[in-house]
């Protein structure tokens, strides 16, 4: 009598602690499911939405999720979630870390810009100050310059690809040009913009010096 007891006490307990999140990943009962999962207010709309997306994940890589509970299902999209934040911020530190080592040895400036036309055909001109910063010379590098606006927000990138060699210390001055579109916004915003407001961002890529070495 005590054992049947004990065993309904248990179930009964079981039952409780229990909820729609314990149920089994079913993809033909899915839809009632997830409806179940959002109205027991047990977890939060952006976790509906990992939960979910995750499943879309699964069913298009064509993996199974039979067997699995949408608690179990949840845990393993948060944790992929939080795999991706970190190898984001790793990534964004790695890149970081890379501009301020290239950078300490080439630095940027944008001292000009303007508009030019020629052979029927409309430019837009940048005119580009290069520091070289290191103790060798440099014999090429390449990289890109975003030109921003104030607040940070950027109106326009350009790749950079000079083979001018710039000695120890010294400064190489040289004006390079994009074809203008003007039903592009970037390069109708550019046009018009002063160069007071204007804001240069350099991703360095790799500088090669004379000597054959090189830092990317």
């Amino acid at each position: 009598m005590k054992n049947a007891i004990l065993l309904l006490t248990m179930s009964l307990l079981m039952v409780a602690c229990s909820g729609p999140l314990d149920k089994k990943y079913n993809e033909n009962t899915f839809a009632v499911d997830g409806k179940e999962i959002k109205e027991s207010g047990k977890i939060s709309e952006e976790d509906v939405q990992v939960m979910a997306g995750w499943i879309v994940r699964a069913k298009l890589k064509g993996e199974s999720l039979d067997g699995k509970t949408y608690r179990e299902i949840l845990e393993e999209a948060k944790d992929f979630q939080k795999e991706q934040e970190n190898l984001a911020e790793r990534a964004k530190l790695e890149e970081q870390e890379k501009r301020e080592r290239l950078g300490s040895a080439l630095t940027v400036a944008l001292y000009d810009k303007g508009y030019q036309e020629y052979d029927y055909q409309e430019y837009l001109t940048y005119s580009f100050a290069f520091e070289n910063k290191s103790q060798k010379e440099i014999r090429a590098f390449k990289g890109s310059v975003a030109i921003n606006d104030l607040f940070d927000s950027e109106i326009k990138s350009i790749n950079l690809t000079i083979d001018d060699p710039i000695k120890a210390g010294e400064i190489f001055k040289g004006t390079y040009t994009t074809e203008y579109n003007q039903f592009m916004d970037e390069d109708s915003r550019l046009k018009n913009k002063d160069m007071e407001d204007l804001k240069i961002v350099w991703t360095p890529e790799k500088i090669i010096f004379s000597d054959g070495s090189t830092l990317e």
